[in-house]
């Protein structure tokens, strides 16, 4: 009992010293507790334990004896108290120090999204002043108040200013620069066309930018010539990259995204060893830059510019007057991951006057030409074992491959019934009754012979024409396949028998069920016996996640939500956001992408910045339409998104935005339902020049597609909707898998090349033990001339293989 007493006492000693030290010393200081010099220090944005330990020469092992509570993480603004070191220099940061706050706002967390980080993104303060003024909050969670300081005029103290003398001033004249966040030294010499040294002869703290330092710009270095870019000396402890967690990512997805192990990710960032918060900002090494650098084609159509320290993708797009979209565009890599200190990018530069003259005497085939002088490849080392088999070895096999739709041939056959004797193959070519012969589907359920459908049959259909077209080119070209046909119905009872005999043992290639219902005991069996099972149409599947030889077509809707913020972010990060409210939309999908946008912007750093991204949330329901024009910028672009999925809420709310679209600029964000809303009216998508991501598109200029068309309608008398081409896609790209990687080919998609109809697929394992989703998506916009574009592919990596 003793011993457990004097343990309590020893704890509670410790407990009371650390809450008294957190609660009194809030900067980094030596004090003396009990004739002991400790180190205060306050925990800063991206610092850790190993970090701190390091800095104050120090091992972690004493850290956490002194702190215990720092063994379940850190938290910025934590005070920690260090053993204090003979020789350790105690500095303060060399921050602008703002003084006293003009004033405060409050804040009211909504969600649990918003994070300390999050919320201090979103007002343009750092998270450590945002602690500062809200010490007697313990947690950030739903429903607190928090005080958000702001200040009028940020003051520059002299500790970050090195103003040139007076004498200098007389001798030579300056340009009087303040800092702007994300501006860099390199940004500066380019802006001023002075070199980096001229800076910083006369401003030696530039070595190191912050928002608010007041620089000087001599003038009389204009006319120096830029060196060229010499590549940096790379951190010793090697390459990476800074990632922020954003809310819904996991530990092994970002593992699996860029190629890292999580015992690698937890060296690096030992706040992770705790946990995997969002808004934190991680290190994610990254190996062989050389191997993923861009290579253009003609050399003259770029310069090359040397990622420094702390430069983003924001930041670039300001410097050089280009869109996000545009810098990923060049540099193909960008679209995988951010930016590494010490690579080199390309930028396109501005076409010399020859190659205009070129353009416009040649403007029918000026997007050729601009698109040849800009190309760039990014070469990749394909793993032998995915290298295109030429032996003969799988294309001499037979593949058989099952194919489950919900035909209801039953049905359709009453429908359709009649009286007379048709003979049916007189109505089929000797190739198509050659097709026929392979499947267990006879000829008469041809879709010319109905003329109606039970239910939705008749999607189903078509895609099995597709099917069937897809076999007929591949059949033209060698292949030989076994197509086994089963109607499904909408119950597992109608091919329950079959799934358990050796012949379905023994198929290559399963495509269906349709129906996840139905789905379930085809997949299982299939997982036991590794054979690939394709779901070409449905969005939403459990399967996913635990089935590793299951391969789901079309994206998610969660999928689709993240590719949508991400783009916005990428080209609106400097607009007026406008998200009009019809209803409360607090759990719904379209409520987690309001979220998803926010998260997006305030991860940009121009959240609210004058250069960056206004968020406005405009409650329409409540107050009309009056106010809308007074929330428009005439010098903006005004990006609107309406967050409800139902038909007469968007039809009132667009009509009313549309109102103003001779008025102001504005971007309708929408989803790829919107076609599909029959009560709104086309032109108003135009004028708003609508823009969302769609699973499928179908390009009716590209060579193939119009073959695919022409083919179709041949053989089917009628042209093919979205359910045909899916068809078509699906059987081409799952069968070429088979003949040039064989069964086990899911590592190898990547460098699996073909011109799809409506399809750009890019698989993605979803789960650790789970299968994986297509995660290649398109970009459609509207525009004001009345035409429909895909102006960008999204999710799918642009590669070059070398042979």
């Amino acid at each position: 009992m003793r011993i457990l007493l004097a343990t309590f006492v020893f704890s509670f000693f410790i407990f009371f010293t650390e809450q008294t030290f957190s609660q009194d010393l809030r900067k980094d200081e030596i004090v003396v507790v009990k004739g002991e010099k400790f180190i205060s220090h306050q925990v800063r944005t991206g610092e850790t334990i190993y970090s701190i330990s390091k800095k104050y020469k120090v091992d972690q092992a004493v850290i956490n004896i002194y702190n215990p509570s720092v063994s379940k993480g850190l938290s910025i603004g934590d005070v920690v108290k260090i053993p204090y070191t003979e020789g350790v220099t105690v500095l303060q940061d060399q921050v602008a120090s703002k003084g006293a706050p003009d004033g405060f706002k409050t804040h009211k967390i909504e969600s649990k999204q918003e994070t300390p980080y999050f919320i201090a993104k979103q007002y343009g303060i750092t998270v450590e002043e945002l602690y500062e003024y809200n010490q007697r909050i313990r947690k950030y969670k739903k429903g607190i108040r928090v005080k958000i300081p702001f200040w009028n005029e940020v003051a520059v103290p002299a500790v970050v200013e090195s103003k040139p003398s007076e004498t200098a001033i007389s001798n030579e004249s300056f340009i009087t620069h303040q800092v702007a966040s994300g501006e860099t030294l390199y940004g500066l010499s380019r802006r001023y066309k002075v070199s980096e040294s001229a800076i910083l002869v006369k401003n030696p703290e530039a070595r190191n930018l912050k928002a608010g330092m007041t620089i000087y710009i001599p003038q009389s270095a204009v006319a120096v010539v830029e060196a060229q870019p010499v590549p940096v000396e790379k951190d010793v402890n090697g390459n990476y990259f800074e990632h922020i967690i954003e809310s819904g990512q996991t530990m092994w997805g970002i593992t699996r995204k860029y190629g890292v192990s999580e015992d690698e990710l937890k060296r690096l960032n030992p706040i992770l060893n705790t946990g995997f918060p969002a808004g934190a900002v991680i290190k994610i090494p990254v190996t062989e830059i050389e191997k993923t650098v861009a290579k253009p084609v003609n050399e003259a159509a770029f310069k090359k510019h040397l990622v420094e320290k702390g430069e983003t993708l924001y930041g670039l797009s300001k410097t050089y007057d280009l869109s996000i979209a545009d810098i990923k565009k060049y540099n193909p890599v960008l679209e995988q991951r951010n930016l590494v200190y010490g690579e080199t990018i390309l930028i396109p530069e501005q076409p010399d006057e020859v190659f205009v003259k070129i353009v416009e005497n040649n403007k029918a085939d000026s997007a050729r030409l601009v698109e040849e002088f800009y190309k760039v490849e990014l070469p990749v080392e394909v793993p032998q074992n995915c290298l295109p088999d030429r032996t003969g070895m799988f294309i001499d096999e037979t593949y058989n491959v099952v194919l489950f739709l919900p035909l209801f041939l039953e049905a359709n056959d009453t429908l359709n019934r009649e009286d007379l004797v048709i003979d049916t193959m007189a109505l089929f070519t000797d190739e198509e009754v050659e097709i026929a012969q392979d499947t267990t589907i006879e000829m008469e359920e041809r879709k010319e012979l109905f003329k109606q459908f039970y239910g939705g049959s008749e999607n189903f259909v078509e895609f099995y024409e597709g099917v069937l077209l897809a076999i007929d080119s591949l059949r033209n070209d060698g292949v030989k396949i076994h197509l086994s046909v089963f109607d499904t119905q909408r119950n597992a009872d109608s091919i329950r028998q079959y799934i358990v005999t050796n012949e379905f043992l023994a198929s290559d290639l399963i495509i269906g069920p349709i129906y996840e219902s139905v789905q379930n005991e085809v997949a299982q069996i299939a997982a036991k016996n590794r054979i690939p099972i394709v779901s070409p149409l449905a969005s939403q599947s459990a399967i996913t996640n635990h089935n590793a030889n299951y391969y789901q077509v079309n994206p998610s809707r969660e999928y689709l939500a993240e590719q949508t913020a991400e783009l916005v972010a990428e080209e609106y990060y400097n607009s007026n956001f406008i998200v009009v409210k019809t209803k409360d939309y607090a759990g719904t999908p379209e409520g987690r992408l309001v979220e998803l946008f926010r998260e997006k912007f305030v991860n940009s750093g121009f959240m609210s910045d004058t250069r960056g991204v206004n968020f406005t949330i405009y409650d329409f329901e409540n107050e009309g339409s009056f106010g809308l024009r007074r929330i428009m910028s005439k010098n903006k672009e005004n990006v609107v998104y309406i967050p409800s999925s139902n038909e007469g809420e968007l039809s009132v709310a667009i009509s009313n935005v549309n109102n103003l679209a001779d008025e102001f600029s504005i971007t309708l964000i929408g989803t790829n339902r919107f076609p599909n809303y029959s009560s709104i009216q086309v032109d108003h998508y135009h004028n708003l020049k609508l823009k969302f991501i769609a699973p499928y598109w179908i390009d009716y200029t590209i060579p193939s597609t119009i073959d695919f068309i022409e083919k179709f309608k041949l053989n089917f008398g009628t042209e093919p909707s979205n359910f045909g081409a899916q068809g078509y896609d699906v059987t081409m790209y799952f069968i070429n898998a088979l003949t040039a990687f064989g069964n086990n080919f899911a590592d190898c998609l990547p460098y699996l090349h073909l011109n799809q109809v409506q399809g750009n697929y890019h698989f993605e394992k979803m789960t650790r033990f789970g299968g994986y989703m297509n995660q290649g998506v398109s970009v459609i916009s509207y525009t004001q001339d009345y035409k429909v574009k895909r102006t960008g592919i999204k999710g799918q990596p642009r590669l070059t293989a070398e042979r």
